[in-house]
């Protein structure tokens, strides 16, 4: 168990791959469907069913990778190599998914976005459990784990720039945001960036984290996999932190699948706009809130901050963004700044897991961070794919027109509720949800203690 304080470069070094991973997913979740929608003119609630199935196929692998790479042994590590194939995998992928052929059918256009959306979610799978688990193993001690996260949600930050600025920046440079073939090359150019991002953050996550990446016997007699996945599901600490971020996932899902409609339709209120003006600044003091938001982690604990940051980011939700007026940017900038600081105090939940998984080697003297984290991400994909299902279903609902620029009032109305009140009600429910959470600091620095003095033991009788 690794308790010496990490140097800065391999903090930076191992967060850098999230900055690839997390520009595919805003990439994908912002403007994947809507591009799928109105430009290639796939029906939404098809739209929606494509990138629902890939998602929990997605969810369905993510804890079978944990476990292939708990029981990896390589002379690279058990974690490292997954990182490196998943990036290769991943910037190949990625190309694929916004440069569609010419296909005519509503079935055609289907099995393609399928298919490739599935390529994209499995190569996802094989790097970022992988990566995620190797973030809990880097460092033993509590605070120190909070930088490392804090790290990777600075890099997470970065890359959510990544995919969301640079589509908006080159359709801008293009002149004409509402040409279909304007559109069409900004995609396919952002998907080549987003591509050599990816590839090049995990060759040097690859690098960096060389000799970090230890590979830890595990017992003789190997538990089934299907045992150990239900003796973590019974893990009664562990579901009540899953369960709240799950249904807060579900809010954040909503939000980004429904963004850009919002402020078009609702708003008024041009892509490039948005983006540059609206989710700039949210991500860039999301960002900037991170060093607030781990000092407040060490001064009072992680339970507290970790509430009133989800909770206050669900209630600012519920009551503006239904009575933005039309045309005007400075009051949904307000909320930007407001909400981009109470979303910092994510990265106190990855911490919390960590602590979450010391408890279960404490109670059963297995490390099983990959098959933890491998749960904990299909948790949250299936929150993914369900979020994502209902925003296609929901916009046939409301009567959206697909392939049509232009809605109707009614359409914009409509969209401001379930932007509002209906992401809202995911962040807040998730909040109160994870008040029930049992594990205090107090009782994980206890169980740090006896691990760390197991340890030792261990090692005393090794060298006897």
């Amino acid at each position: 168990m690794n308790q010496t304080k990490l140097k800065l470069p391999i903090k930076m070094g191992y967060g850098l791959a999230e900055t690839g991973i997390t520009a595919v997913q805003l990439f994908t979740q912002i403007y994947l469907l809507k591009y799928y929608t109105e430009i290639v003119g796939l029906n939404s609630s098809l739209a929606g069913i494509a990138l629902s199935i890939s998602v929990i196929w997605d969810a369905v692998s993510d804890p079978l990778m944990g476990r292939i790479s708990d029981h990896t042994h390589t002379k690279w590590g058990r974690r490292r190599p997954y990182i490196l194939l998943g990036g290769i995998l991943l910037s190949l992928a990625v190309l694929l998914l916004f440069s569609p052929p010419q296909l005519s059918s509503q079935m055609g256009k289907f099995s393609y976005l399928l298919s490739v959306y599935l390529l994209v979610n499995t190569a996802m799978t094989i790097i970022s459990v992988p990566h995620i688990a190797l973030g809990g193993e880097l460092s033993f001690e509590r605070n120190e784990r909070t930088s490392i996260f804090g790290w990777r949600l600075f890099f997470s930050n970065i890359g959510m720039l990544v995919g969301m600025i640079v589509p908006a920046a080159i359709l801008q440079s293009l002149g004409d945001e509402s040409s279909k073939n304007n559109i069409i090359t900004s995609r396919t150019v952002a998907g080549e960036i987003v591509s050599l991002v990816i590839l090049g953050s995990s060759i040097i996550t690859f690098l960096v984290t060389k000799g970090k990446d230890i590979s830890i016997p595990q017992p003789e007699r190997k538990i089934p996999f299907v045992t150990s996945f239900t003796s973590v599901l019974k893990n009664k600490m562990f579901l009540i932190l899953l369960f709240a971020f799950v249904i807060a996932t579900i809010g954040r899902t909503f939000n980004s699948s429904i963004a850009l409609y919002y402020y078009e339709h609702r708003l008024g209120l041009k892509e490039s706009l948005v983006v540059i003006n609206i989710l700039l600044p949210f991500f860039l003091v999301l960002l900037l809130s991170i060093g607030f938001w781990v000092w407040i982690a060490k001064r009072i604990g992680k339970k507290i901050p970790a509430f009133l940051g989800v909770f206050g980011l669900g209630l600012l939700t519920v009551v503006v963004y239904p009575l933005f007026p039309y045309g005007e940017l400075r009051p949904p900038l307000i909320a930007a700044f407001i909400g981009g600081i109470c979303a910092g105090s994510i990265l106190i939940m990855d911490s919390i897991l960590t602590d979450v998984v010391d408890y279960d080697e404490f109670k059963t003297g297995e490390k099983r961070e990959g098959l933890y984290f491998g749960i904990w991400k299909m948790g949250v994909k299936f929150s993914q794919a369900f979020g994502i299902a209902i925003t296609g279903f929901l916009l046939d609902f409301i009567g959206f027109q697909n392939g049509e620029t232009t809605q109707s009032q009614e359409v914009g109305f409509r969209l401001a509720m379930i932007f509002g009140p209906g992401v809202g009600f995911f962040f807040i429910l998730g909040s109160l949800l994870f008040l029930f959470f049992p594990l205090t600091d107090k009782k994980h620095i206890q169980v740090q203690r006896i691990l760390l003095k197991r340890k030792e033991r261990d090692t005393f009788s090794k060298e006897k």
